[in-house]
């Protein structure tokens, strides 16, 4: 299939400015695409005229726009998320035998996407909103601790630190603290802090450029979650399923190389 090569170059520029947290300018635009500085000058700057990229004044750095970011946010992105990842959900708690959720966080809220109860006797019930208690929930830890530091604090001036339990964390600074934590070890627990006899464990799920972007968690009654050995067993199976999710949205944006193999198996006899 024949390609556009002015597209193919803009979008290149597009997603190198996503891969880069800390921004990326002209020059070094330059270096990792091959492509004439002139043309990635031109090319970003057109993307920040129409709202796709912003430049710092400062260190003339590209950084993505408002614009893209609300275009990623139509309504059916986060359907298009649970819709990838269900039948891995279904799976992971299947084989738990534990409660299992998928959560988003979107402008702050804090959403339940699918949510597959245990089926033991003692399981967890999970509301489809949970942005006020997200704070004392591992998969909404994991979630907050993506945000940007204006981002949670939009967040805690929105939400009250209400105390559910003795162990729920009720200060902004010992928030701070617990997020930092979930940030170095790459995962995010509770016992009893939503409520008493329930503890949870979660991962997050990151697109291909490394964004959390969905986390993945397990939660269960205290006394069977407290074993060591049902706990490694979660996270463990946790990791594994957000790895597999992690792997099917980046074949999805990459849905042309997809492609490309399956033609190539076809033709093998």
């Amino acid at each position: 299939m024949p390609k556009v090569l002015s597209l193919d170059k803009s979008l290149s520029v597009l997603e190198e400015v996503f891969q880069s947290k800390d921004g990326v300018g002209t020059r070094a635009l330059e270096q990792k695409l091959g492509y004439n500085v002139a043309t990635v000058h031109n090319i970003a700057m057109t993307f920040c005229h129409r709202g796709y990229l912003r430049q710092d004044p400062v260190t003339r750095h590209f950084f993505p726009g408002m614009r893209l970011m609300h275009l990623g946010r139509h309504p059916s992105y986060l359907h298009s998320l649970t819709a990838s990842a269900s039948a891995i959900v279904d799976e992971v708690a299947e084989r738990l035998n534990e409660s299992v959720l998928l959560g988003s966080i979107d402008r702050g809220r804090v959403l339940n996407l699918k949510y597959v109860p245990g089926k033991q006797a003692l399981r967890v019930h999970e509301p489809e909103d949970v942005s006020d208690h997200s704070y004392c929930t591992a998969f909404g830890k994991v979630l907050l601790s993506s945000l940007s530091e204006e981002e949670l604090e939009t967040y805690l001036r929105e939400i009250k630190l209400e105390q559910f339990t003795p162990n729920t964390i009720t200060t902004q600074e010992n928030l701070r603290r617990e997020l930092e934590k979930v940030r170095e070890q790459g995962f995010a627990q509770t016992r009893d802090e939503y409520c008493e006899g329930i503890s949870a464990v979660a991962v997050p799920i990151h697109d291909p450029w490394g964004t959390i972007i969905a986390s993945i968690g397990a939660s269960a009654p205290t006394i069977r979650m407290r074993k060591a050995r049902q706990f490694e067993e979660s996270l463990r199976g946790l990791q594994d399923a957000a790895a597999r999710i992690g792997r099917i949205w980046g074949d999805e944006l990459h849905g042309e190389s997809t492609k490309k193999k399956g033609a190539r198996k076809r033709k093998t006899p």
